[in-house]
């Protein structure tokens, strides 16, 4: 069962954003339930508690406001059927990640619309790093070490960017080749094990690693990027083929555009990780793509 269906007079995080401010389409009633159907994957490096803990504020918010009227309804989607049972009714805007639109597009009419851009690129940069002390320079080197991934679980793009990298060196799966494989959504968890003595190597987002950075110089002096990725897009907003309403799709589309110009917009991005919303592009996927080869 699907654990997370919220109905709103107000919208959840992302779509309050959108009817919350100056949007004349919204200001009669519609009674059309606005569908939002995510996947617990988007939640990869960020706790869904915290996400739901958000929403809740901001729903107060736009509720005093007076401008949300309409309904919506939020399905948080945890496994691949359950993605599958809520995509067989129609809905508005579907939150997932590529990995998974190209699992969903065979059975169903998916049209993706919008990416995250991320530090001026699509989508994220992974970096596989190690201990300048340890003196590991290759992929090669880490054998038999254990590694931390920045994420929440095997099957997404950074822990496919590990069996392409083992497999374009020759060399064993990631079960074989390392002693251990570990996943975490936290960045302070992936990163810091290496340069306490309790991993041999991480592979974490380019934007998480120079944040923790930032925030401890001393980590930039002694890490080694031992390889860096090609950018890989970690989310797309997608419509649904079925809805003809072609009105509301360029409504939605426009304002899911300009969340970072306003101050809940940005909180949601914050959120997330994201700077902004961009027109997706096939090409994104290219890279995506080439991990299957």
């Amino acid at each position: 069962m699907i654990y997370n269906i919220i109905r709103y007079r107000a919208i959840l995080l992302l779509l309050g954003v959108l009817f919350g401010h100056n949007i004349s389409y919204s200001q009669k009633y519609d009674d059309h339930v606005y569908r939002l159907v995510i996947s617990s994957s988007m939640f990869q490096n960020t706790k869904p508690e915290d996400v739901e803990a958000s929403t809740k504020i901001l729903a107060a918010e736009l509720n005093k406001s007076g401008n949300i009227i309409a309904e919506f309804e939020i399905s948080v989607c945890v496994n691949e059927n359950e993605l599958l049972d809520s995509l067989k009714s129609q809905f508005d805007i579907l939150y997932i990640s590529p990995i998974e639109y190209l699992k969903l597009k065979k059975k169903f009419s998916i049209q993706p619309s919008l990416v995250s851009e991320i530090d001026k690129n699509y989508g994220d940069i992974y970096y596989l790093i190690t201990n300048q002390k340890e003196n590991k320079k290759t992929l090669k080197e880490i054998k038999n070490g254990i590694i931390y991934i920045l994420s929440n679980s095997e099957g997404q793009a950074p822990s496919l960017w590990l069996d392409k990298i083992l497999k374009d060196s020759n060399l064993p799966s990631k079960k074989k080749f390392f002693k251990q494989v570990l996943y975490d959504f936290k960045t302070t968890n992936v990163v810091l094990p290496v340069f306490f003595n309790k991993a041999d190597a991480a592979i974490v987002t380019e934007s998480a690693f120079n944040l923790i950075c930032e925030l401890n110089p001393k980590i930039k002096n002694e890490a080694i990027i031992v390889l860096k990725s090609k950018p890989f897009p970690n989310a797309l907003f997608c419509f649904d083929g079925r809805n003809k309403d072609d009105e509301r799709k360029s409504f939605l589309l426009k304002y899911l555009q300009e969340l970072h110009k306003n101050n809940y917009g940005k909180q949601v991005l914050t959120l997330y990780m994201v700077d902004r919303l961009i027109p997706f592009k096939q090409e994104y996927l290219d890279n995506i793509l080439e991990l299957y080869k």
